[in-house]
């Protein structure tokens, strides 16, 4: 159970990766307290949006026949057309387990795609929604996979100080974010940090819930694997409460037990730093698992860099480790390194080292020669 300080964090995590937060709670615990305090501190509006009171038209568009003869049109909402119109703000999506899968489909849509009818919300507008556990929730329903594997799900259990001190404030007072602004450094070390746990343990890539009761919680898949690099490149590395509670939110506590306890024992080093000093990782003797791990995050940051500088740089550690005795990991590495290179770069030295490789994969053309 995340403290108020925690979730906050994690919420404006989420916000700022596009993922959709579920705030789960009993009744009158104060959620949607919570997020318009978050809007107020912000200054942004915020929509509440009761799914249980609206038909499925009413959250996708009411559909309408266009005048110009172009066919069915989607007329978006009005709490929809107030946030485009502003650019910014929040959407919360409540009672959500009080609504019909009926109802559900359209809001799965607006919870990731961030579309409503024909208007798609703008970037500065995040989505929460709030949640009674089914079976205490009145006419309640399960979530439908779909839509539980399109969210954090964060537990929320205000303490009795936090409820004073919302009494005191009027429920404007709300803790300070921890999350930061995502750097491609970042984002390169939690992307490969995801990349190398899903490399040795492919199971848990999907693994859809066997038991039914838990198929409308937090469970590992694709998108859901993404997401957790998305979020944790907008918490600090030492932020081990914020992080557990994404991790959890996202891809289930077993799962998640088992990323954590691998990332820390895989202890990985910044991917600029190899970059800059390839000789800092002893490539021979470290764990295979932690060698696809670094060169991944090399080969990300590059991506995320996207210069000619960084292309030519993430050679060298590829060209060490290859060299060094990894060649089959460095050469996996190159593969995904060479669909980056910017058009007409001269070859580096390290990767005419996999020149042959790279010719028969279609990935270097004879003008390299």
């Amino acid at each position: 159970m995340a403290d108020m300080h925690t979730t906050v964090t994690v919420i404006d995590a989420c916000g700022m990766a596009h993922v959709p937060a579920l705030l789960i709670s009993g009744p009158g615990k104060g959620k949607s307290s919570l997020i318009r305090g978050l809007a107020a501190a912000q200054a942004v509006p915020c929509e509440i949006v009761l799914g249980s009171q609206y038909e499925p038209s009413e959250i996708g568009g009411q559909p309408y026949l266009a005048a110009d003869g172009s066919g069915v049109r989607r007329e978006p909402p009005a709490w929809a057309k107030r946030l485009a119109e502003s650019g910014c703000g929040y959407v919360f999506l409540d009672e959500l387990t009080t609504v019909p899968e009926s109802v559900q489909g359209p809001m799965l849509t607006v919870a990731l795609d961030r579309v409503v009818g024909e208007l798609a919300l703008p970037d500065g507008v995040r989505v929460v929604a709030g949640a009674n556990p089914p079976d205490i929730a009145a006419g309640g329903f399960d979530l439908a996979p779909p839509m539980a594997n399109r969210f954090c799900h964060i537990s929320f259990e205000p303490t009795v100080e936090d409820w004073l001190t919302g009494m005191a404030s009027g429920w404007k007072t709300v803790p300070a974010t921890r999350a930061v602004v995502a750097s491609s450094e970042r984002r390169s070390a939690t992307a490969s940090a995801v990349m190398g746990f899903i490399n040795a343990r492919p199971d848990l890539l999907d693994k859809f819930p066997e038991n039914p009761d838990e198929r409308g919680r937090a469970y590992p898949s694709r998108r859901t694997w993404a997401m957790v690099a998305d979020v944790l490149a907008h918490l600090r590395a030492d932020d081990l409460a914020a992080i557990e509670t994404a991790v959890f939110g996202l891809v289930g506590e077993g799962a998640g037990i088992e990323f954590l306890t691998w990332l820390e024992n895989a202890d990985l080093p910044d991917p600029a730093a190899v970059t800059a000093n390839p000789a800092i990782v002893d490539w021979g003797r470290e764990r295979q698992d932690r060698v696809w791990a670094i060169l991944q995050g090399v080969v990300t940051l590059a991506a995320q860099r996207g210069t000619v500088e960084a292309f030519r740089n993430a050679w060298k550690p590829l060209g060490a480790a290859a060299d060094a005795g990894v060649a089959d990991m460095a050469a996996a590495a190159a593969r995904t390194l060479a669909t980056f290179r910017p058009a007409s770069v001269r070859i580096p030295v390290e990767m005419r080292k996999f020149e042959p490789m790279l010719k028969a994969a279609g990935l270097l053309g004879e003008d390299a020669a």
